[in-house]
């Protein structure tokens, strides 16, 4: 294994996840995120995260995928829209559709509606399908009933 990839890996230890994190990418506030430049090899190692076996690592991937907002990512990310854990998921439509934690405070450009609407129609998990209808809510889709 990389050193990055051991990086990665360590996402699932909670003692040793944030120093992990600063090794990686460089910062692990929101605010610092937003000026941090990501190294190429950092960011195949955060895509590469997004397939390990353990969901923290997934989530803590997709959590730094949406503060650097780097739109390399999207594909990637969209990938995780079925991943077998509902929180996983639910970040990946978190990390595609909010502004907020942007560096520009603005979503990423990409168009995303048809899978925000399979996920608010077929996902089994309510707060999923609830992050989807809100992600189509931020997008300026109509903005189907609270589910």
């Amino acid at each position: 294994m990389s050193p990055l990839a051991d990086l990665v890996d360590a996402f699932a230890d909670p003692k040793r996840r944030y120093q992990a994190i600063l090794d990686l990418v460089g910062a692990i506030n929101a605010n610092d995120l937003r000026r941090v430049a990501v190294a190429p090899e950092a960011r195949a190692a955060l895509i590469a995260g997004l397939d390990h076996p353990n969901a923290k690592v997934r989530w803590w991937c997709l959590q730094l995928m949406d503060h650097l907002a780097d739109e390399s990512y999207i594909e990637p990310i969209l990938t995780n829209l079925s991943d077998p854990v509902a929180k996983v998921r639910r970040h990946a439509i978190h990390a595609l559709c909010c502004g907020v934690c942007k560096p520009n405070r603005q979503p990423l450009a990409v168009r995303i509606e048809g899978a925000l609407l399979q996920a608010l129609e077929t996902d089994p998990d309510l707060r999923v399908r609830e992050e989807a209808r809100q992600g189509l809510q931020a997008l300026g889709h109509p903005t189907p009933p609270a589910v």
